[in-house]
């Protein structure tokens, strides 16, 4: 079996992302988040965005009228298959107040509780709940 290399929980808490790469033209859209952690998160982009590149985020956290504005940098890019299906982009956080990651992770965890509170996939859930 493969060693789990990631240091933090994923949550498949979706938020909307704005994204930005700044100084281009066109380089902007709006994405889904998945398998987001405290480092960072997955979007998915009908563009291919360079390894490297910084953008400006702009997360939507839901039941929350204020926006967490942040930036990350692309870590990696895969392109999907299928036709003009885009590219998955794993976007590590930079530059993120302390309160807005505590939202967004506090969103996440919650989301997570609710609807995983009965999943005993994985072993360690079992002692984490009793």
């Amino acid at each position: 079996m493969e060693k789990e290399r990631r240091k933090f929980k994923r949550f498949d808490a979706y938020m909307s992302v704005r994204y930005e790469l700044p100084n281009t033209d066109g380089s902007r859209g709006i994405a889904l988040s998945k398998d987001l952690s405290r480092e960072g998160l997955k979007i998915n982009s009908p563009t291919q965005i360079p390894e490297g590149s910084t953008l400006d985020l702009e997360l939507d956290i839901p039941d929350d009228p204020k926006p967490v504005r942040t930036t990350g940098k692309v870590v990696w890019s895969q392109t999907l298959r299928g036709q003009d299906q885009g590219y998955d982009l794993g976007v590590r956080f930079m530059m993120m107040d302390p309160v807005d990651k505590f939202r967004v992770l506090d969103y996440a965890y919650n989301h997570w509780l609710e609807t995983k509170v009965n999943d005993f996939t994985d072993p360690e859930q079992v002692s984490e709940l009793e």
